[in-house]
């Protein structure tokens, strides 16, 4: 639209302020609202990354201290403070051998527990559940701890899980499974000890010889 005069240039433009301006105000404060809240948000992420970074490396402080009580201190703050962090997951799993170390299980088995709940990545639930698995057995509970062990994982934990499986399998006097699962984690390549699990083969063979 062409206007002839000035006047009417600065009349329409008030005409479509009078009826566009709050929106524009509107769009102008939502976008400031909006910019300065992702900032913020940024920043206290940032800020709460830092602060679970050092809570951790104090935790790792007290564990080559050898100051069990320190660590779980650390560990019951990292859970409340930084939950659903690899942070907090990993003090979880130091506190438990703290609590191994102790003769705690149960205390052990909760802070386990708590990390195959929490932990962000699948590679340290997995790690979590074996450990879990392993305290169930110790503490007498071995069907739940045979329950516990996954049937589908990442091909790089077969080596565990499979020599966890079999020293379960042995205990429920299942020897042929527990064979089988030793042969699996062998096959694997990926084991702790591969002499440590060569003898429990061993140990298998001589018992099945001399039944």
């Amino acid at each position: 639209m062409e206007y002839e005069t000035e006047e009417q240039q600065v009349e329409a433009l008030k005409a479509w302020w009078a009826e566009n301006g709050r929106a524009v105000i509107a769009g102008v404060v939502l976008g400031v609202v909006v910019i300065g809240g992702w900032s913020f948000w940024q920043k206290r992420q940032a800020t709460r990354a830092v602060a679970a970074s050092d809570a951790y490396s104090l935790t790792m402080e007290a564990v080559a201290a050898g100051d069990g009580a320190r660590v779980t201190e650390l560990a019951d703050a990292l859970a409340d403070d930084h939950d659903g962090t690899l942070y907090a997951a990993y003090a979880s799993l130091a506190a438990a051998r703290v609590a191994v170390d102790e003769g705690d299980l149960e205390a052990a088995a909760k802070r386990l527990a708590w990390a195959v709940e929490h932990a962000p990545q699948d590679d340290v639930k997995l790690v979590a559940q074996l450990r879990l698995a392993r305290v169930e057995n110790a503490n007498g509970q071995l069907d739940d701890a045979l329950g516990r062990l996954p049937d589908t994982y990442p091909e790089e934990f077969t080596g565990l899980i499979e020599e966890a499986r079999g020293d379960l399998l042995v205990a429920s006097g299942d020897t042929d499974g527990a064979r089988a699962a030793y042969e699996r984690a062998r096959d694997s390549g990926n084991v702790a000890d591969p002499n440590a699990l060569g003898m429990k083969l061993d140990d298998l063979a001589v018992a099945g010889s001399s039944s």
